[in-house]
């Protein structure tokens, strides 16, 4: 599969004379003096310096016509995989999920996008999930995630096939990896997206997302650029149940000529060993707040977690305090969960951190201030101490 996307910075021959100013100009390195400058466009970033320093104004960057674009040239939503572990992450699940509700009101396929290498195996359980059709891109410089490489395979792909829809899980790898596909297609990207809807008179995309600290919710559009694309939260979308017995079709892209990006290069590479479940599937989490006031608290809730089988997060205040490690973060600027239940213990209950507790089942909160929001959603609560609830709870076990 060729790499090679059309590009908005152009070269008019006919006006060049070769000077190499606009090589020169460039702080990215993005322009080589052949016979005529040849621009890279995944090194590219549009800046417009080369425009204005060429003599000649043989340099063109071309901007979007929105008159001259029909939603027509697009067609169906693709969903982005990712694998953790050789496995498929949950968020996949979870978007596959909405693509399919979503493209019953389009009338479209629903395709997954499956970068990586070695991960043709897994096709068969994206159609499982709702796919119609899976995109392999295997290469073995996709065996490591390189966010540029995943980039440049992701866009020669969508530049060949024109999707409608693109939707990306807000993972670690998802969020850079989204922002820099977007920015190479020319489109728009709407990040944390909470929920998704289509427009029924104009077919439009709704994407919508907390605004303004979690006060109100704003649906955005991308009426003139194509593909639409958002980024979910995982743990906002339900999965449906894998069918077995559905059929599909799956594409191996042949990416022989791929070229990664030699800018990057791996020097190692260090699995973390991880005990217990992870936040996004664990059916008990256990949060932590300003309230825990200091580390050895924090271990004794730990010992705890252990006895009932639950993980231990915290919000962006106990991540401040150096309490909870950044990546257990619960809330608007962390992870959105979904487990059973949920046990605040020195959590305020304020609406940046709320937001990631939307699907809950049960929440248990434990703060001694009695006026604290997290009440208002809590469906048991206790006005105590986070010492003094441990010296009860520390004999309960699951």
């Amino acid at each position: 599969m060729n790499n090679k996307t059309s590009f908005a910075l152009r070269v008019l021959k006919d006006r060049c004379t070769g000077c190499g100013l606009c090589a020169d100009s460039c702080a990215f390195n993005a322009i080589r003096l052949v016979e005529y400058p040849e621009i890279d466009p995944y090194t590219c970033r549009l800046c417009g310096t080369c425009v204005q320093t060429c003599l000649a104004e043989a340099l063109q960057i071309d901007t979007p016509d929105s008159a001259s674009f029909s939603p027509k040239k697009s067609e169906g939503i693709w969903v982005l995989a990712e694998t953790e572990g050789g496995m498929l992450a949950s968020v996949t699940k979870e978007l596959l999920g909405e693509a399919v509700a979503l493209s019953e009101k389009l009338r479209c396929s629903v395709e997954a996008v499956l970068p990586g290498s070695g991960v043709a195996v897994l096709a068969d359980e994206l159609i499982a999930y709702g796919a119609d059709r899976v995109h392999v891109l295997e290469h073995s410089s996709l065996a490591s995630f390189i966010e540029e490489n995943y980039a440049r395979v992701v866009v020669a792909l969508a530049g060949r096939y024109n999707p409608d829809i693109l939707l990306v899980g807000a993972t670690e790898r998802g969020r850079g990896l989204a922002a820099r596909v977007a920015s190479m297609l020319h489109t728009g990207l709407t990040a944390d997206c909470t929920q998704l809807e289509i427009d029924p008179e104009s077919g439009l995309l709704h994407q919508i997302r907390p605004a303004f600290g979690g006060n109100l919710m704003a649906a955005i559009v991308t009426p003139n650029c194509r593909p639409q694309m958002a980024s979910v939260r995982p743990g906002v979308m339900k999965a449906a149940e894998p069918d077995r017995s559905r059929k599909g079709e799956i594409v191996c892209h042949d990416l022989s000529d791929f070229e990664p990006d030699h800018r990057i290069c791996l020097m190692d590479e260090m699995a973390a060993n991880v005990c217990g479940d992870t936040l996004e599937n664990s059916r008990i989490v256990i949060g932590v707040g300003r309230g825990v006031k200091n580390k050895e608290t924090v271990v004794r809730i730990r010992q705890w977690a252990e006895q009932i089988g639950a993980v231990v997060a915290g919000s962006r205040a106990a991540v401040e305090m150096g309490l909870i490690d950044a990546h257990l973060q619960v809330g608007q600027t962390g992870h959105t969960i979904s487990p059973d239940l949920y046990i605040a213990i020195g959590i305020s209950g304020q609406i940046q951190h709320t937001a990631g507790l939307s699907g809950a089942k049960k929440i248990v909160a434990i703060n001694p201030d009695r006026t604290a929001p997290i009440f208002n959603i809590a469906d048991y609560g206790w006005s105590v101490s986070a010492e003094e609830a441990l010296s009860e709870l520390a004999s309960v076990s699951l």
